[in-house]
This record gives structure tokens, sequence and C-alpha cells, in this order.
């Protein structure tokens, strides 16, 4: 019996198979219909009503639904049982079981029906709020918004900004101004302080996001979310010093710091290239989140920057356990057997990396450490190009790479020639055959190929800046090449190699004081030993021999075997004794 009131035959039934014996005198105590004590009996005046049975099995079938983690229905028969008995508490854990259910039109009727029973509580507005605006409703969701406020709430703020800002570009827009409406009535309120600086960031207005931000800290600088967002802008805005600062003391204790702060300090800790920091802070992620293979990565790849031989192993090997499809973990794992000096375990990992953005390198790491010999090179790299058919072009481009460290420059030059029959449109095999072809002194095929660079795409500041150059040596088509060198120069007006080719034009053409300018500038950008020697033919040429020793010494002092420079001064000197 409950409350004297006999169960109808299907709650009877209920109550037989119901083996949750917690849930039901839960469910019993919730609407106060324990069986009273003698005592209670006695001082009691108005006794309360029996439960419904109706009521009694929607509220039973809620509870059960909650078990079985169907919210939808849980948040169904509990939303009839509160309309029919007006309790409190039944409502609000429908509402709470519509939230987690994601049918708006459910919260929107649960939490209407919370906010008649609690008239004066901010919190269904808050969830009311949230239902309109999932369907797009932000008319009436604004409203409702501004109810919870008025009764000291603000908690959904936050959530319908959010919701906003993924929505139409109308909808951020109205929510955003309306939400600085209410900046007059409520200027300390943390949550719209915060959700506002959530709407200037999606506005890409950091600076205004920091200053709403900061406001929020000053009334809850305790708050996780502000605390989370104010870091993130600061990372956004580059201001990696001063994350740093706000985020240290955050995350002193590794053991009790909110992980997504220890998330964004070890991101800031990376970019200030605080290496073994960062590894501590993934390290910690790693013993509390045990089963994600993102942290393990991260603090792998962290730690094989320190040289921790050990803990690359521990952590990448748990992403393969994790997830066995990472073929970047055996990728590092790779590199990191060759910083152990372990090459056979290298070529082992490296030959794992079957797919994702690491397999190339994993094939050029193969490649330098089994470094096929002249004999074999045309078969081995024959097998890799079908092996991996996709990346035809890139092993055409290793071939020739491999065959010039071998010394073997002719062959070299005849892989490219078959690569470019075979891709006629592919510009980095094309500039890299010319520029071969140019240390070959094949002046008339590196021009050529150049020009065909040029036809397929005419802005190729490189090529533009080759061609000019190569014209400028020989002393050739100079109207053309300076033609060609100032539209490279156009588009980078700070580089200092195509500044060099216009200063060696002008040295050809025989303005000798606008070339030293030239030269000056570039040499300053880049002292490099090329252009130290064109500046010191210059100089030499102006008549500064002074000078122009000065600057080949200061070349040869970093490059001592620099051929460059010395053709330079021989250059010079046999003018001398010409002249």
């Amino acid at each position: 019996m409950f409350c004297n009131a006999q169960p109808s035959p299907s709650a009877s039934h209920t109550l037989t198979s119901f083996k949750r014996a917690g849930i039901l005198a839960w469910a019993l105590l919730l609407l106060g219909c324990s069986q009273p004590t003698i005592t209670n009996h006695i001082n009691a005046t108005t006794p309360k009503p029996p439960l419904p049975a109706t009521a009694l099995t929607q509220l039973l079938a809620g509870e059960f639904a909650v078990q079985r983690a169907d919210s939808k229905q849980a948040a169904i028969h509990l939303l009839v049982a509160a309309t029919a008995t007006g309790d409190l508490n039944t409502i609000k854990r429908a509402t709470f079981a519509a939230q987690y259910s994601h049918d708006p039109e459910l919260l929107n009727k649960t939490s209407q029906l919370w906010t008649q029973l609690a008239p004066t509580d901010p919190t269904p507005w808050q969830y009311l709020a949230q239902a309109q605006a999932q369907v797009g409703n932000f008319d009436s969701a604004l409203p409702s918004l501004h109810e919870g406020l008025k009764r000291g709430g603000g908690d959904g703020l936050a959530h319908v900004a959010s919701i906003s800002i993924s929505g139409a570009e109308a909808d951020l827009e109205s929510t955003y101004e309306r939400y600085l409406s209410w900046l007059e009535p409520y200027p300390k309120q943390p949550q719209l302080l915060y959700a506002l600086a959530l709407l200037e960031q999606a506005k890409s207005d950091p600076q205004a996001a920091i200053k709403f931000i900061k406001k929020a800290l000053n009334q809850d600088p305790n708050d996780l979310h502000t605390q989370v967002l104010y870091g993130d802008l600061l990372l956004s805005t580059h201001a990696i010093v001063s994350a740093n600062q706000y985020l240290s003391p955050l995350t002193q204790t590794l053991e009790q710091a909110a992980y997504q702060l220890l998330v964004l300090h070890a991101q800031v800790l990376t970019l200030l290239a605080d290496y073994q920091h960062a590894y501590d802070y993934f390290n910690e992620l790693t013993r509390r989140f045990p089963q994600d293979s993102n942290f393990h990565y991260s603090a792998g790849l962290l730690a094989f920057e320190t040289d921790s031989h050990k803990q690359v192993e521990h952590h990448l090997k748990q992403v393969l356990k994790l997830t066995p499809d990472k073929h970047s973990a055996h990728y590092y794992l790779g590199l990191n057997a060759i910083k152990a000096d372990q090459i056979d375990s290298a070529i082992s990992h490296f030959e794992q990396v079957r797919l994702g953005p690491d397999q190339w390198a994993a094939i050029t790491e193969l490649v330098n450490l089994q470094a096929p010999e002249l004999e074999h090179v045309d078969a081995y790299f024959t097998s890799l190009r079908e092996s991996h058919p996709n990346f035809t072009d890139k092993a055409y481009r290793l071939q020739a790479e491999h065959l010039l460290q071998l010394g073997e420059t002719e062959t070299a030059a005849q892989v490219y020639a078959e690569a470019t029959d075979l891709f006629p449109h592919h510009i980095s095999l094309l500039y890299d055959q010319a520029l071969l072809a140019q240390s070959l002194n094949n002046s008339i095929l590196s021009e050529q190929l150049l020009e065909r660079i040029l036809a397929i795409e005419p802005g190729h500041i490189n090529a533009l800046n080759a061609l000019g150059y190569t014209y400028a040596e020989q002393g050739i088509k100079l109207e053309r090449a300076e033609i060609l060198i100032n539209k490279a120069l156009a588009q980078a007006p700070d580089n200092a190699a195509i500044i060099d080719s216009l200063g060696w034009l002008n040295y050809r053409q025989g303005h000798l004081r606008q070339a030293k300018a030239l030269l000056s500038k570039a040499y300053a950008i880049l002292p490099d030993a090329e252009i130290a020697a064109h500046l010191g033919l210059v100089e030499w040429a102006l008549g500064d021999t002074k000078g122009a020793f000065k600057t080949w010494n200061e070349a040869l002092a970093k490059e001592p075997d620099n051929l460059l420079i010395k053709q330079a001064i021989m250059d010079a000197q046999n003018d001398f004794e010409q002249n």
C-alpha cells in the first residue's frame, strides 16, 4: 500500500519487477507519501492527499528511463508527473533530462512549467532561452534571458551567445546589441561580461573581448570558463609572455589545476620553446586521462624535443595501442630511434608509416638510412615509384637529389629530364632542373626551362629573378632582365636575393653607384657570400680597393673556403694586372 491507496494492477506489476528499491523510496519521499508514524499522524493537522496512481506510474517510468540513460523518455514521463502533481523537484529533473535529450521542444515545455511553479527562480529562464535559441527563435530567447537577469540569474547568457555565434550573422548581431543594452542595469554581472567577450571574439575584435573578460575576472576571478577564455585571447593576440604570466599561478600545482588550463598553458609553453615544462603538463594530463591518445601524442613529441628517449617511446607506443592507425607515431618513433643510434628500429618504424602527412617524410628518411649505392639507385627508385604511385613526382626529385649527393650531376640531370617529360607542367621539377642546368653551365636549357615556368605561372617570383639574373650574368637581354627582376622585386621589396640581382644588373649596365647602393642594402639584409662577392667587385670597380677587401675578408672569416669570394678576388687582381 502507498499512503493507504491501492495501486492499479499495472502499477503492482511494475513494483513487482522493480529491483531498485532506492529509486522507489526516493519517489515516495519526494512527494511526501511515506507511511506516517503515530506521532506524525497525531500532530498532522491536514494529511497529504494520496499520490494518483497514474502520476506514480509516470514518475517511476521516468526514473527507469533515467537509469537507462534515455533522457528523452525520462523527460516526457517526468513532465507528465510534474504536471499532475505540481511538484517542483520533479519538473526540475524533467528539465535536466530534456536538456540532455537535445530536444528543444521538450526543453521548452519543461522549463515553461518550471517558471510557473517557481516564479522567482531565475534558473528555468536560462533553460527556456536555450530551448528557444536552439530553434533560432532569438526574439523569444533574449526576453527570456532578461527575465532570468531580473531574478538575479545569468548562467544562460554564454550558452545563448554561443548558439548565436554558430547561427546566422543577424542573430549574432541582435544578441550582441541586446547584451550591450543590459550593461547599464547590470554592469557587474560576470556572466554578461563573459558572454560579451565571447561575442567580441566571434566578431574578430580580440582587444574588445579582452576588455570585457578583464571586467568579468574582476567580478569573479575564480570562474574557470573566464580564466580559459582570457588565456585563449592572450594566445590569439600573440601575447605569449602575458599568457604565461597569467596562467602560471593557476597551474602551479599540476595535480590540482583544471585540465583546460593545463592544456592552454602547455600550448603557451610550447610557443615559448619551454618544452620540458610543456611536457610536464601533458604528462600530467596523460596521468588523468590515460586513454586519451592525443595527450600521449603531444607528450611524446615534447619528449622528443627534449631528447627524452624513454619518455618518447612510452607515450608514442601508448598512442599506437590506443589508436593503431596513428602512423605519425611511427614516424617520430623512427626519428627517436635515429637519435638513439638504433638504425634497424628506425627503419622498421619508418616502413610502418603508410598513411598521413608524415608518409613522405618517412620515405625520405628511409632513403637516407638505406642509402642505395649507385648501381642500385635506378632499381631502388623505380620500385619506390611503383609502390607509391601518388608520390611519383616526389620520388623523381628525391632520386635526383640522391644522385647529386653521390656526385652524379649528369645522371641527376637525366632523371630531371625524364621527370619533366612525364610532368611537363610541374613547376618545382622544372625549376630544380633549371638550377641544375645552370650549375652545369647549360644556360640555354636553363633559360628555356625558366621561360616554360613563366608561361605556366607568369608571376613565379623565383623564375622571374633567376631568369633576370641569368641574363644579367651573361650580359645579354639586359632590358628584359630589368623587367623580370623588377616584377619579382614588386612582390618582395625586401628580398635580399632579388635586390642583389638588380644590383648586379646595374653593375652590368655600368651604373656603379646605383649598383653599390643596391648591393649594400642586400648585404645588410643577408650577409651572404655571393652578395659579398658582387659588392666587393663593385667597390673595386669604383676604386675602393680597401672597401672591397674588407667586404671579402668579412665573408672569408665566415667561410674560409668559399669559391665565389676567391674567384671575385682573382677577377679583381686580373683586372688590376691588365690595367
